[in-house]
C-alpha cells in the first residue's frame, strides 16, 4: 500500500508538472475561455434580474440561450485543452465549436448525473434507516451521517464518470456509451485520480477553510488564485490524465458497464 501511495503521488506530481508547463505556454487562450465562462455566468444572473418583469417566454428564451452558451464554452475549453496536450497542429477557431449533437449528448450526461445523484440521495436514506433502531437520533442521521455517506458515494460516482465529456468530443460517443467508456477507463485508477483531484483542489479547500474561519483577506487571495490559476489548471490536468490513460487503455470499443463497475 505504501509503495502504491508513493507511485500515485509521483504520477500526480508528474501530471501537475506537465500541466503547469502547458498552461504557462498557452495561458492566454485557456484563461480567456475561463474568463468567458465567468462572464456568461455572471451576465446571466444580472440579466435574470433585469428581465424579471418580462413575459415568461422571454425569460425562458434567455435561460436557454445562456445555458447553450455556457455549456458550449465548457466543451470548447475541454477540446482546446486536449488539443494542447496532444500537441496537434493548430486548427481554426470554428473547429473547436461543438456540434449540436455533441452539445445534446453532453446535456444528456448532466441529466443522467442528476438522476444518479437523486437515486444515491434516496438510497442512502434507506440504508441509514436501521441506524434509528440502534438509538442514533434522527437529527444526527439526517444532518451528519446521511450527508457524509452521500458525499462519499457521489465522490466515487464523479471519479468513475469524470471523463464522459472527453469521449463525446473526442470519440463521438453518445451519452451512455461515453459513460461506459469513462467507467472502463477509470477502473483500477480511482485512488490515483483522487490524489490528482485533491492536489488540484487544494487551494479551493484552503479558500473554503479561510472563509469559514473568517480570514477575509486570505480567502480573497485564494479566490483570486482559484479564478486565474486553478480553474484553468483543472481543464489541463484532466486532459493530461485523459490522454495518458487512453494511451494505456486496452478495453473494447463497446465496454460492458457491469464488468467495469468494480
Amino acid at each position: 500500500m505504501l509503495q502504491f501511495l508513493k507511485e500515485s503521488t509521483f504520477r500526480a506530481n508528474d501530471v501537475i508538472t506537465r500541466s503547469i508547463g502547458i498552461l504557462s505556454r498557452h495561458y492566454i487562450s485557456i484563461a480567456g475561455l475561463c474568463l468567458l465562462l465567468f462572464l456568461v455566468s455572471n451576465l446571466s444572473t444580472l440579466l435574470s434580474i433585469y428581465f424579471d418583469g418580462y413575459a415568461n417566454l422571454v425569460k425562458v428564451g434567455m435561460l436557454l440561450l445562456f445555458v447553450f452558451l455556457y455549456f458550449s464554452l465548457q466543451l470548447v475549453l475541454l477540446k482546446r485543452a486536449v488539443h494542447l496536450v496532444k500537441e496537434e497542429p493548430s486548427i481554426g477557431l470554428w473547429k473547436y465549436l461543438p456540434s449540436f449533437w455533441q452539445f445534446s449528448q453532453y446535456i444528456g450526461g448532466l441529466i443522467v448525473y442528476s438522476v444518479l445523484a437523486g437515486f444515491v440521495y434516496l438510497l442512502m436514506y434507506v440504508l441509514c434507516f436501521p441506524l434509528l433502531y440502534l438509538g442514533i437520533e434522527m437529527d444526527t442521521v439526517r444532518n451528519e451521517i446521511h450527508p457524509f455517506l452521500t458525499g462519499i458515494v457521489m465522490l466515487l460516482v464523479v471519479m468513475r464518470t469524470i471523463f464522459y465529456p472527453f469521449f463525446i468530443i473526442e470519440q463521438q460517443a453518445g451519452t451512455f456509451k461515453a459513460y461506459k467508456f469513462s467507467v472502463a477507463l477509470t477502473r483500477g485508477n480511482v485512488f490515483r485520480l483522487a490524489v490528482i483531484v485533491f492536489a488540484v483542489a487544494f487551494t479551493h479547500l484552503l479558500m473554503v477553510s479561510a472563509d469559514y474561519f473568517d480570514y477575509f483577506l486570505v480567502a480573497k487571495i485564494f479566490s483570486v488564485i482559484n479564478s486565474f490559476v486553478m480553474i484553468p489548471m483543472v481543464s489541463i490536468v484532466m486532459s493530461v490524465v485523459y490522454v495518458d490513460m487512453m494511451k494505456n487503455y486496452a478495453g473494447s470499443d463497446d465496454p460492458s458497464l457491469m464488468d467495469n463497475l468494480i
